[in-house]
């Protein structure tokens, strides 16, 4: 699988409010490899919000996209589920968790008609701090 996150998309990118803590960059790209039987991929990334001084926008919400693709050398596999997952968050903090659920294979139509994204919800807060 390829996946692809992107913070703050709708900025330009000189623009974007929220850069990736390693590499100060506000995108990130991988190729995931998948098994049958083996457990979940995960990727744990931190990201950081720019100091205030260096933007104009402090009111419009930041977004979040997670795509996931397979690559075109894959003939004969779909993708279904949580392909393509965008979240806003605002406020002060930005904290928790967006969950990208998919699965390679042939699903069945039910599983085809059902797989509408969903998102963790986002606290305002990180855990252990008052609001």
């Amino acid at each position: 699988l390829e996946a692809e996150l992107q913070l703050d998309r709708l900025k330009p990118r000189p623009s974007r409010r929220v850069l990736l803590l390693q590499g100060h960059q506000s995108s990130w790209q991988e190729e995931l490899v998948v098994a049958p039987g083996t457990p979940p991929v995960c990727n744990n990334l931190t990201a950081y919000l720019r100091d205030e001084a260096e933007f104009k926008d402090k009111l419009s919400p930041v977004v979040l996209s997670v795509a996931l693709t397979l690559p075109g050398e894959a003939p004969g596999l779909v993708l279904y589920g949580d392909t393509l997952v965008q979240a806003q968050v605002g406020g002060t903090w930005l904290w928790g968790d967006v969950t990208v659920t998919a699965h390679v294979g042939t699903p069945s139509l039910g599983e085809l008609s059902s797989g509408v994204p969903s998102l963790c919800q986002c606290p305002q807060h990180p855990p252990g701090t008052l609001p």
